[in-house]
């Protein structure tokens, strides 16, 4: 850890058979969305139900009397010995077309819906079948069914509802069938062409979808060709007690290039104004001067570090925070401190003061991997009762008030952002092995915020 953070400047620095796709493909699917955020935990839950019209249908018959019911506004069902014919049983098909259910829907639900104009006891169960929905309806192309979903005991006048949530697992094709059990009479339900819209056969699926309750509110992507000054002040001739560069606001330490961000280090002779020469040269990146400022939130950073086992003893890139004002409080989100003993530790930190010093940290033992092999991210949820650090969207260490006797003394101000990379210190300086010049990568910088 560093023992200061003391800076100095020279110069300036849905028996129907179904088959189930999720949108009609006969006209847009109702979709009414309810959203319900929770004041707590990581994700609330947005409950969305869609309604769908059935894209096919017929009824699969073994009387050839019945014709082509592929274009009747009505479909049949009737047990095996209907109305005194022993092989009279009528399956009706359905099938809709569904599409659109996000990657993140959970919980979902589902329901075949099919209208009566009068109740009858008559027996029904629903079936996961395979085959088609569409067509004359013969008995020797009817869809084979699969294991039974849902069961009525009786008709009821209106909409009747089967639970086919089991087969509805996502998007996709799904085919249903309701068989009639009891009741040795036909009962009519209107089909996809029947006049009157409302009375239509239909699938109702409902899902919810995890809401994330922090929103952005600030970033910067690097997707320029330039660091946006707006946001970030490059300090420039200008040099820190704790390592050794001097630091400069040149392309040849920091630039944007390929949807990056680099903080560069160099070894070179550089007269860094009232620092006397230094032997290398940094970058340092702050938000104090932009008036970029946050009091609690989420701040993530996914990155590229230069530390890997064998080149990189002295270096030290970190993303962290101060307070606007000064005084007392820091908040690492990450150091990534080089050399063949920590290369493989990402450091979370926090302190209170620097002299004396007064801090708690911890080194986070990556199971793979190392902070060099690769992109990384690098996450801290700051709030009023915690701070939380993941690596990679795992938690590695989280400080409370009842963890630390200073919290709520020092976190609860305004704190803006840095980004930096340190050379040398109490880890040492750069030798032989230290590969020079070294890059710190950043794709992005985030911040977000609780929405409540």
């Amino acid at each position: 850890m560093r023992t200061t953070r003391g800076w100095s400047v020279g110069g300036l620095a849905a028996t129907t058979m179904v088959t189930v796709l999720l949108s009609s493909a006969t006209g847009p699917a109702r979709a009414d969305q309810t959203n319900t955020r929770q004041a707590s935990g990581s994700a609330a839950a947005a409950a969305t139900t869609a309604t769908f019209g059935a894209t096919a249908d017929t009824t699969y018959t073994p009387v050839s009397a019945d014709g082509d019911n592929g274009v009747k506004t009505t479909l049949a069902s009737c047990p095996q010995s209907c109305e005194g014919n022993p092989n009279g049983e009528r399956q009706p098909a359905l099938a809709f077309t569904v599409q659109g259910l996000p990657a993140n829907a959970t919980n979902i639900r589902a329901a075949l819906e099919l209208y009566s104009w009068q109740a009858f006891s008559a027996g029904t169960t629903v079936h996961r079948a395979t085959g088609s929905a569409a067509g004359p309806g013969t008995w020797a192309n009817r869809p084979t069914l699969g294991a039974a979903l849902a069961t009525r005991a009786s008709v009821a006048v209106g909409y009747n509802s089967w639970d086919v949530s089991t087969a509805v697992t996502g998007n996709g094709d799904y085919t249903f069938a309701l068989r009639q059990s009891t009741y040795n009479n036909r009962v009519y339900w209107p089909s996809r062409e029947h006049q009157t819209t409302s009375i239509r056969p239909r699938l109702v699926v409902s899902y919810d979808t995890a809401v994330d309750p922090w929103q952005l509110v600030w970033s910067d992507e690097f997707n320029e060709t330039a660091l946006d000054t707006a946001k970030w002040d490059a300090r420039n001739n200008a040099y820190t007690d704790y390592d050794l560069p001097c630091i400069t606001n040149r392309p040849e330490n920091v630039f944007v290039s390929g949807g990056n961000l680099t903080l560069r280090v160099r070894k070179e002779q550089y007269a860094c104004g009232g620092g006397g020469t230094k032997q290398y040269t940094t970058a340092y990146l702050a938000t104090d001067k932009t008036n970029q400022t946050f009091t609690y939130g989420r701040f993530e950073m996914r990155a590229k570090s230069p530390t890997g086992p064998t080149n990189s003893k002295g270096l030290w890139p970190a993303f962290w925070m101060r307070p606007q004002t000064g005084g007392n409080g820091e908040i690492d989100v990450v150091e990534l401190q080089g050399g063949a003993q920590y290369y493989r530790t990402p450091v979370q930190a926090i302190f209170y003061s620097y002299q004396p010093q007064v801090k708690q940290d911890h080194r986070y033992a990556m199971p793979t991997g190392h902070p060099a092999d690769g992109f990384h991210t690098y996450t801290t949820e700051w709030e009023p009762d915690a701070i939380r650090w993941y690596v990679d969207g795992v938690q590695v260490w989280e400080r409370t008030p009842a963890t630390t006797p200073w919290f709520d003394e020092v976190f609860h101000k305004p704190y803006h952002l840095r980004l930096n990379f340190q050379v040398g210190g109490w880890l040492g300086d750069p030798d032989a092995t230290t590969v020079l010049p070294a890059d710190f990568q950043v794709d992005y910088i985030r911040v977000y915020q609780r929405t409540s």
